[in-house]
């Protein structure tokens, strides 16, 4: 007898794994899935629960282009241009802050409140509706759903997706262009970005002559930060931090000290220099003894403490193409000692093929985003080795650390004399 194909073998997966989330939702009085706007906008699920919760999806995927063949999934990737469209309007207009929690609003009623033409306002919600953005009622008038509903409740998600679609979602169509225009550049202010938005300015630079914009990316980075594989713990529990408990550590581009404040509570009698730019380091928060200090510094230039036990660069080097990255960690190598440790927390990114299309495709989408804005891109632990191969002769990658649940590795890097990257 044939063994069963492939559409099968997946259906019989899906079922297996959808079985095992539902059982947890049963088993723990969780309120059964629904897109009504009562519905929760996130669940934090055991470990478990949640791979068989991936799995379901990654079946659904492949079983879902099995289905439409390979002429239907191009042909639905083509016309999936327009599916962020009602999105967009409806974070840019305002509009699911508009509709009563518990109520409903008419189309007229949204396109008056938020100051739009009716017809168009027509156009955007029926084109949402498909997507189960807000809820149609059965007279015709417009109510939350869960997805309009988490738009305007959950912490710092409207500014997040108003960032995306306003800004980057524009930028993201002139990549080909920025390739055929600059190819191969490394450049700052040769990108997507830059095509698309009409500027020579680089990324951030540009950004903060908006204040929009700059309110909407702080939202937007606040809500990528408050990721539970984000947390500042995994920086303080993922390294061995007690062999420089009385050390001297330097938090480059630290910002407003998160990890650093962490560190001196565990270690009180270790010494900690956050830097940044001059702008972030007068908003820093005032400390109460001298154990972290804040301090003024461009990473492009010579790092002015020497000598330093540690000096930690998280979240940092994915913004920058191999050719900055180089010149960041340069301008360090004159302030090393024999011992230094060099840590570097960052995205990893699996190498070509190494996972299956769908479990490779976020990271793919992360290195296209580094793309359009910085001609940046995620690394990979062959691409780490060989941009940090070509820093210097005494930088050596001792170690990569990931605590699980981590979105971001350890790097450590050390240093000493006549060493090589191994």
């Amino acid at each position: 007898m044939a063994s069963d194909g492939r559409l099968i073998q997946l259906t019989e997966l899906l079922s297996t794994k959808v079985k095992a989330v539902h059982i947890y939702i049963r088993e723990n009085n969780l309120p059964d899935p629904s897109f009504d706007a009562s519905y929760p906008p996130v669940f934090d699920l055991p470990l478990d629960v949640d791979v068989a919760r991936k799995a379901a999806l990654e079946a659904l995927d492949e079983l879902r282009s099995h289905l439409l063949g390979p002429l239907g999934t191009i042909s639905e990737s083509v016309t999936s241009r327009t599916s962020l469209v009602s999105l967009h309007a409806i974070t840019h207009f305002n509009m699911a802050n508009v509709v009563p929690v518990g109520s409903t609003c008419t189309i007229p009623e949204i396109a008056e409140k938020c100051n739009i033409h009716p017809n168009d306002a027509e156009t955007i919600i029926r084109h949402g509706l498909t997507y189960r953005l807000f809820k149609q009622q059965p007279d015709g008038s417009i109510a939350h759903s869960a997805a309009t509903r988490a738009i305007t409740t959950a912490p710092h998600f409207q500014g997040w997706v108003t960032h995306a679609l306003g800004t980057m979602w524009k930028t993201t169509p002139f990549i080909v262009s920025a390739m055929e225009k600059w190819p191969g550049s490394q450049e700052i202010n040769e990108t997507a970005f830059n095509l698309a938005h009409g500027t020579v300015e680089p990324f951030f630079k540009a950004m903060s002559q908006d204040k929009t914009r700059v309110q909407n990316f702080s939202e937007a980075m606040k809500f990528w930060m408050s990721n539970p594989t984000m947390k500042p713990e995994f920086a303080i529990d993922g390294y061995a931090w007690d062999s420089h408990a009385q050390g001297t550590v330097v938090d480059v581009g630290g910002s407003h000290g998160i990890i650093a404040l962490k560190l001196a509570e565990r270690y009180p009698a270790m010494k900690i220099i956050v830097q940044d730019r001059p702008e972030v380091v007068a908003s820093a928060p005032k400390t109460a003894n001298n154990q972290v200090e804040f301090q003024s510094h461009d990473f492009f230039k010579e790092q002015p403490i020497k000598g330093a036990d540690v000096y930690f660069y998280r979240y940092i080097f994915h913004s920058w193409s191999d050719k900055y990255c180089l010149a960041i960690l340069r301008a360090l190598v004159p302030a090393l000692k024999d011992g230094s440790k060099v840590l570097i927390m960052d995205h990893i990114v699996p190498e070509s093929g190494a996972l299956s299309p769908y479990q490779e495709r976020p990271f793919r989408a992360f290195d296209i985003g580094m793309k359009e804005a910085f001609n940046s891109k995620e690394r990979s632990e062959s691409d780490w080795r060989k941009m940090l191969g070509n820093v210097d002769e005494r930088f050596r990658m001792a170690d990569i650390l990931r605590s699980e649940g981590s979105q971001l590795s350890i790097i450590v890097v050390e240093c000493g004399g006549g060493g090589t990257t191994s």
